[in-house]
């Protein structure tokens, strides 16, 4: 039985999750240290959490932001970091450590950890949609990956809410953040600059601000999900994403959901099942793995 040990990392916009696992993705703990964007401080990043394990680990599996060409391990575009254009990572990586990398985009490795061992297993057709510092998106169609015809499929952050500007502050990605929640709150507070647990709290402890505000962006999600539902017609929805952790906050978005479809009953498109990601945190360090132990036809 093997008992290679692979690097699996997560890099996100807020932070960087990585972790040590092996081929059946069996992970003791998920590590995680504050994302640092600008060129020189991420490669000192990435240093910090290779080096140390180089000589435990056959391989670097690693999720990423942004249009990332699988096949060659090269990053387009990413909004979380600008300064990136077409920077072929993998080679960087490769030969900086002498250890085999493969990268993927974030949205399509969490749906790739949920179709290996989550909770698209069971569907052929599906999505994660993953709530963090903007929203990240995977496709499952007919139980294979969909990554479109510039592997761009899934980059739901860029659904427009409406056309009014080039920047667009009312796109997907902006109002579906996770800061967007906890903006809404101090916002209208006028008064301390709380974090998202701390706004799950207050909802717990019966803050009526915070009931309004966590309802209003259930809505906002909800409404995303509906929008792609009547273009792909999946039959389950995924929940990512640290926030996903909240038990309230995918309860509010499966109300929101069901109840379009209960008033829209008529309408020709067919309600989704919406759960939460079985990997919940750890989804893109799964899904990593899943797609570095493909692409090395470990199995």
């Amino acid at each position: 039985m093997s008992t290679e040990k692979y690097l699996a990392i997560d890099v996100g916009g807020t932070a960087i999750k990585y972790a040590i696992t092996d081929k059946n993705a069996e992970i003791n703990k998920i590590n995680e240290i504050k994302t640092r964007r600008n060129r020189e401080e991420l490669f000192e990043s990435l240093d910090e959490i290779i080096h140390p394990h180089l000589n435990q680990i056959a391989g670097i599996a690693m999720s990423f932001p942004g249009k990332i060409n699988a096949r060659k391990g090269i990053v387009g575009r990413v909004a979380t970091f600008k300064w990136i254009c077409d920077m072929p990572l993998k080679s960087i990586l490769e030969e900086k450590y002498g250890k085999p990398v493969w990268i993927e985009n974030d949205g399509k490795c969490s749906a790739l950890a949920e179709l290996w061992k989550g909770n698209l297993s069971d569907v052929e057709n599906g999505m994660i949609i993953g709530l963090g510092t903007e929203i990240a998106g995977g496709i499952i169609l007919n139980g294979k990956l969909y990554r479109g015809s510039s592997e761009s499929a899934g980059e739901i952050s860029s659904i427009l809410t409406n056309f009014k500007t080039q920047d667009n502050e009312k796109r997907f990605g902006k109002i579906g953040g996770h800061k967007n929640l906890t903006d809404a709150y101090n916002d209208k507070k006028g008064t301390g600059n709380i974090d998202s647990y701390e706004l799950f709290e207050k909802y717990k402890n019966g803050d009526e601000l915070a009931y309004k505000v966590i309802k209003d962006y259930s809505r906002t999600i909800a409404a995303g999900i509906i929008t792609i539902q009547s273009v792909l017609d999946l039959e389950k929805f995924c929940i990512g994403g640290g926030i996903s952790a909240q038990d309230v906050l995918i309860t509010e978005i499966k109300k929101s959901v069901h109840e379009y479809f209960e008033i829209k009953s008529s309408e020709a498109i067919t309600e989704p099942e919406i759960e939460r990601c079985h990997f919940k945190n750890a989804s893109g360090c799964v899904g990593a793995l899943y797609n570095f132990l493909i692409r090395e036809n470990v199995f």
